[in-house]
């Protein structure tokens, strides 16, 4: 496991959208390195939308998503697939492929003409194997693995590629809450051990206060709040982003929130 170098990651004045449509209306954010920063919002507010721009599968309609002081799309796509990576909502594995073989697929950017696996290769896909718990079921296909199991497939398979920065768009999918929590808890000890800066979009609030260091809270594609988790977790920006009626509490002492919707009515 390379340690991750701490890349700048900047956008200014960004819009984002689809044909006519703009979704993400000239956002601008500095990205911490080295950090988890964790995206919220309600549905449809942008999140997916940001991650595809950050990522370069999305051109920015105007203003300029920066590495280091550079466009991301000066970048090459190799040099940039070892710098980015991106693991999308629902993604979808060729027929019949093998999970050993989906998860080498990571070191695709690594790779020459030939895509032969080098020993460098095959020692960052069994770290991703073991990290994810998936070292048993690396000869099974793919299409017979349990959602939450190939979930952790598709996770096992970006943190091959051993990028500087993972962007990670629910990456929660599929699993019940005490995989959601390992699965955060094994992303937050790679931040802390490798180095990784990590983007996430996830809606389970008390997960994203729990792992991220840094949250985004957008509304409508504008950012409404960002910060620390104490910082954008207020009841009063809950029900400005979600409509949610909360009390937030801070049990420890030392940040960590937990927030808790008020009891419905009849249940007073």
């Amino acid at each position: 496991m390379k340690t991750a170098q701490h890349r700048q990651l900047t956008l200014n004045n960004v819009s984002l959208g689809y044909g006519a449509k703009t979704i993400v209306k000239d956002l601008s954010l500095e990205i911490p390195a080295g950090q988890m920063t964790a995206i919220i919002g309600a549905n449809g507010c942008g999140k997916s939308t940001l991650l595809r721009g950050i990522s370069k599968l999305l051109k920015p309609e105007n203003g300029e998503i920066l590495l280091d002081g550079k466009s991301i799309h000066s970048y090459p796509s190799k040099e940039f697939a070892r710098t980015v990576g991106l693991l999308p909502q629902a993604p979808i594995a060729p027929d019949g492929i093998t999970v050993a073989d989906l998860v080498s697929r990571g070191r695709f950017p690594y790779q020459g003409l030939f895509k032969r696996n080098s020993a460098e290769d095959d020692e960052a896909v069994a770290w991703a194997l073991q990290a994810t718990h998936t070292m048993d079921l690396a000869e099974k296909q793919v299409t017979e693995l349990s959602g939450g199991q190939r979930q952790r497939v598709w996770i096992a398979m970006a943190l091959a590629q051993e990028t500087d920065i993972l962007l990670l768009d629910e990456p929660t999918t599929y699993l019940d809450l005490a995989h959601q929590v390992e699965l955060l808890d094994l992303l937050c000890e790679l931040n802390e051990e490798r180095g990784t800066t990590m983007v996430m979009v996830l809606h389970e609030l008390n997960l994203a206060a729990r792992a991220a260091h840094h949250l985004v809270a957008m509304r409508d594609g504008v950012i409404e709040s960002a910060g620390t988790p104490a910082e954008v977790m207020t009841s009063e920006n809950l029900r400005s982003i979600f409509g949610l009626r909360a009390s937030v509490y801070d049990p420890a002492d030392d940040g960590s929130i937990v927030i808790v919707p008020d009891a419905r009515e009849g249940r007073r």
